[in-house]
Protein backbone atom coordinates (compact mmCIF):
# COMPACT_ATOMS: atom_id res chain seq x y z
CA UNK A 1 0.00 0.00 0.00
CA UNK A 2 1.33 3.35 -1.05
CA UNK A 3 0.68 6.59 0.81
CA UNK A 4 0.19 9.73 -1.28
CA UNK A 5 0.12 13.35 -0.11
CA UNK A 6 -2.70 15.76 -0.69
CA UNK A 7 -3.74 19.24 0.36
CA UNK A 8 -7.14 20.50 1.40
CA UNK A 9 -8.75 23.84 2.30
CA UNK A 10 -8.15 25.04 5.87
CA UNK A 11 -11.88 25.79 6.26
CA UNK A 12 -12.60 22.03 6.21
CA UNK A 13 -11.41 21.75 9.83
CA UNK A 14 -13.99 24.26 11.10
CA UNK A 15 -16.67 22.81 8.85
CA UNK A 16 -15.95 19.28 10.13
CA UNK A 17 -16.17 20.54 13.72
CA UNK A 18 -19.56 22.17 13.07
CA UNK A 19 -20.92 19.12 11.25
CA UNK A 20 -19.63 16.81 14.02
CA UNK A 21 -21.77 18.76 16.50
CA UNK A 22 -24.82 18.05 14.34
CA UNK A 23 -23.89 14.41 13.75
CA UNK A 24 -23.30 13.84 17.47
CA UNK A 25 -26.65 15.40 18.32
CA UNK A 26 -28.54 13.34 15.74
CA UNK A 27 -26.89 10.05 16.66
CA UNK A 28 -27.00 10.31 20.47
CA UNK A 29 -29.83 7.75 20.55
CA UNK A 30 -27.52 5.24 18.77
CA UNK A 31 -24.23 5.95 20.57
CA UNK A 32 -25.66 6.10 24.07
CA UNK A 33 -24.12 5.00 27.33
CA UNK A 34 -24.54 1.31 28.05
CA UNK A 35 -24.26 0.26 24.40
CA UNK A 36 -21.16 -1.16 22.70
CA UNK A 37 -21.24 1.85 20.36
CA UNK A 38 -20.86 4.36 23.22
CA UNK A 39 -17.69 6.45 22.84
CA UNK A 40 -18.18 8.80 25.75
CA UNK A 41 -16.69 12.27 25.55
CA UNK A 42 -14.66 11.18 22.49
CA UNK A 43 -17.76 11.05 20.27
CA UNK A 44 -17.37 14.58 18.91
CA UNK A 45 -13.67 14.19 18.07
CA UNK A 46 -14.23 10.79 16.45
CA UNK A 47 -17.10 12.20 14.35
CA UNK A 48 -15.04 15.25 13.43
CA UNK A 49 -12.13 13.11 12.23
CA UNK A 50 -14.45 11.00 10.08
CA UNK A 51 -16.21 14.01 8.60
CA UNK A 52 -12.91 15.78 7.88
CA UNK A 53 -11.65 12.67 6.07
CA UNK A 54 -14.85 12.50 4.00
CA UNK A 55 -14.62 16.19 3.07
CA UNK A 56 -10.99 15.71 2.01
CA UNK A 57 -11.93 12.64 -0.07
CA UNK A 58 -14.79 14.49 -1.79
CA UNK A 59 -12.49 17.43 -2.55
CA UNK A 60 -9.81 15.11 -3.93
CA UNK A 61 -12.22 13.35 -6.27
CA UNK A 62 -13.88 16.61 -7.36
CA UNK A 63 -10.48 18.15 -8.17
CA UNK A 64 -9.69 15.05 -10.21
CA UNK A 65 -12.94 15.54 -12.09
CA UNK A 66 -14.06 12.04 -11.15
CA UNK A 67 -17.74 11.16 -11.04
CA UNK A 68 -18.84 10.35 -7.51
CA UNK A 69 -21.95 9.99 -5.40
CA UNK A 70 -21.43 10.83 -1.73
CA UNK A 71 -23.56 9.70 1.21
CA UNK A 72 -24.88 12.47 3.48
CA UNK A 73 -22.42 13.62 6.15
CA UNK A 74 -25.18 14.11 8.72
CA UNK A 75 -28.24 11.89 9.09
CA UNK A 76 -30.58 11.03 11.92
CA UNK A 77 -29.38 7.42 11.82
CA UNK A 78 -26.04 6.07 10.62
CA UNK A 79 -26.21 4.85 7.02
CA UNK A 80 -25.17 1.28 6.28
CA UNK A 81 -23.64 2.04 2.89
CA UNK A 82 -20.47 3.28 1.25
CA UNK A 83 -19.43 6.85 2.04
CA UNK A 84 -18.55 7.48 -1.60
CA UNK A 85 -19.35 5.65 -4.81
CA UNK A 86 -16.73 6.33 -7.48
CA UNK A 87 -17.73 5.61 -11.06
CA UNK A 88 -15.03 4.38 -13.41
CA UNK A 89 -15.23 3.08 -16.96
CA UNK A 90 -17.53 0.12 -16.56
CA UNK A 91 -16.71 -0.13 -12.85
CA UNK A 92 -18.11 1.11 -9.59
CA UNK A 93 -16.00 1.47 -6.45
CA UNK A 94 -17.86 1.50 -3.14
CA UNK A 95 -15.59 3.35 -0.74
CA UNK A 96 -15.65 3.53 3.04
CA UNK A 97 -13.57 6.56 4.08
CA UNK A 98 -11.61 6.27 7.33
CA UNK A 99 -10.00 9.19 9.14
CA UNK A 100 -6.68 8.49 10.82
CA UNK A 101 -5.07 10.73 13.44
CA UNK A 102 -1.51 11.88 12.82
CA UNK A 103 -0.38 10.08 15.99
CA UNK A 104 -2.03 6.74 15.12
CA UNK A 105 0.16 3.67 15.05
CA UNK A 106 -2.44 1.47 13.35
CA UNK A 107 -5.06 1.51 10.64
CA UNK A 108 -8.28 0.07 12.07
CA UNK A 109 -11.54 -1.31 10.69
CA UNK A 110 -14.45 -2.31 12.92
CA UNK A 111 -14.79 -6.10 12.67
CA UNK A 112 -18.60 -6.24 12.71
CA UNK A 113 -19.02 -3.38 10.23
CA UNK A 114 -16.50 -4.98 7.84
CA UNK A 115 -18.34 -8.31 7.97
CA UNK A 116 -21.84 -6.80 7.75
CA UNK A 117 -23.34 -8.28 4.57
CA UNK A 118 -25.72 -5.30 4.30
CA UNK A 119 -22.83 -2.83 3.97
CA UNK A 120 -21.58 -3.01 0.40
CA UNK A 121 -17.96 -1.81 0.28
CA UNK A 122 -15.21 -2.69 -2.20
CA UNK A 123 -12.45 -0.39 -0.90
CA UNK A 124 -11.34 1.52 2.16
CA UNK A 125 -9.72 4.92 1.74
CA UNK A 126 -7.61 5.83 4.77
CA UNK A 127 -6.90 9.54 5.13
CA UNK A 128 -4.34 10.48 7.75
CA UNK A 129 -4.52 14.11 8.84
CA UNK A 130 -1.03 15.61 9.00
CA UNK A 131 -1.87 19.31 9.56
CA UNK A 132 -4.70 21.81 9.09
CA UNK A 133 -4.13 21.73 5.31
CA UNK A 134 -2.21 18.52 4.57
CA UNK A 135 -3.08 14.84 4.68
CA UNK A 136 -1.95 11.60 3.14
CA UNK A 137 -4.02 8.71 1.91
CA UNK A 138 -3.86 5.06 0.91
CA UNK A 139 -6.26 2.57 -0.65
CA UNK A 140 -7.00 -0.91 0.67
CA UNK A 141 -9.37 -3.44 -0.89
CA UNK A 142 -11.99 -5.05 1.30
CA UNK A 143 -10.37 -8.45 0.67
CA UNK A 144 -6.98 -7.22 1.96
CA UNK A 145 -8.52 -6.36 5.34
CA UNK A 146 -9.38 -10.04 5.90
CA UNK A 147 -5.66 -10.75 6.32
CA UNK A 148 -5.06 -8.10 8.99
CA UNK A 149 -4.63 -8.87 12.66
CA UNK A 150 -7.89 -9.08 14.66
CA UNK A 151 -7.82 -7.54 18.16
CA UNK A 152 -10.12 -6.21 20.86
CA UNK A 153 -9.89 -2.43 20.58
CA UNK A 154 -10.99 0.23 23.06
CA UNK A 155 -14.65 -0.16 22.09
CA UNK A 156 -15.07 -3.24 19.87
CA UNK A 157 -13.26 -5.98 17.99
CA UNK A 158 -11.38 -4.69 14.95
CA UNK A 159 -8.96 -5.50 12.18
CA UNK A 160 -5.72 -3.58 12.41
CA UNK A 161 -2.47 -3.08 10.54
CA UNK A 162 0.55 -1.21 11.82
CA UNK A 163 1.40 1.99 9.97
CA UNK A 164 5.03 1.61 9.01
CA UNK A 165 6.62 4.56 7.21
CA UNK A 166 9.63 2.47 6.24
CA UNK A 167 7.45 0.06 4.26
CA UNK A 168 5.13 2.89 3.17
CA UNK A 169 2.27 1.67 5.36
Amino acid sequence: MIWKDLKYPRCFVTLADELATLRTFHSKHIYKEGTEKYRGNKEHKISMLGILAELIARNHFDNGKLEIKAAPLVEENPIVAADITLYGIGEEYLIDVKGVKKSSEYLRINYDAHNNSKKKVTHYLFIQIMSRTKAKYCWVTKKQINYWEVVESTYTKCYRKKINEKNNI
